[in-house]
């Protein structure tokens, strides 16, 4: 039987639950040394952002979701216009990914896009490349947290790669051909 929640209450407590599920599973994974969702790796074949444009679309820009808080600040989150997505990119200690309004749009590298309503989540891996925005007709608001790498405090930044193709965009292609453009040539905007 599906679970309807009726306010934005209810789901302020799903999503606070699901977060401290995936916070100590990926706490449990570090104390033991393996990684949660994939292999650990060096890192992934991008550049730290140095003012270069790292979104595609109308616009993007931080906007905290006053309705959750930790430690008595709102959490962090990001509004995107409909069509604006992120290029694609890596966290050295992960990134989970909570729609709270409108429709997005995430893919990993090696898989197809999917789209996200709110209440559901994505969490990248350490070092996973992917991306994430809205859908080509409705704007999206992310919470959005990086997770830190074991052994550090912050939440290890970003390493940036190459535009989001179109084809990746619609769910028409799994991200190789544009990350092979991208290693051959060094240029992130190509599309």
């Amino acid at each position: 039987m599906p679970v309807v929640l009726r306010s934005r209450a209810g789901m302020t407590y799903l999503l606070s639950f699901l977060l401290l599920v995936v916070l100590n599973l990926i706490l449990a994974s570090r104390s033991t040394g393996q990684q949660v969702g994939g292999s650990e790796q060096e890192g992934c074949p991008g550049m730290p952002n140095q003012g270069q444009n790292v979104t595609t679309g109308q616009s993007y820009g931080s906007r905290p979701v006053p309705q959750v808080t930790i430690n008595g600040e709102p959490w962090g989150g990001g509004y995107w216009e409909a069509g604006t997505r992120t290029y694609w990119h890596c966290h050295p200690g992960g990134q989970l990914l909570v729609i709270w309004e409108g429709e997005g749009r995430v893919q990993r590298r090696g898989e197809r896009a999917q789209t996200l309503s709110p209440g559901e989540t994505e969490f990248a891996p350490p070092w996973e490349e992917h991306w994430h925005g809205a859908s080509a007709y409705a704007e999206a608001q992310y919470l959005q947290v990086n997770i830190a790498p074991r052994g550090s405090t912050s939440g290890g930044g970003t390493l940036w790669m190459e535009e989001v193709s179109e084809d990746d965009y619609l769910g028409n292609d799994i991200g190789i051909n544009s990350r092979n453009e991208f290693l051959r040539t060094g240029v992130p905007e190509q599309f």
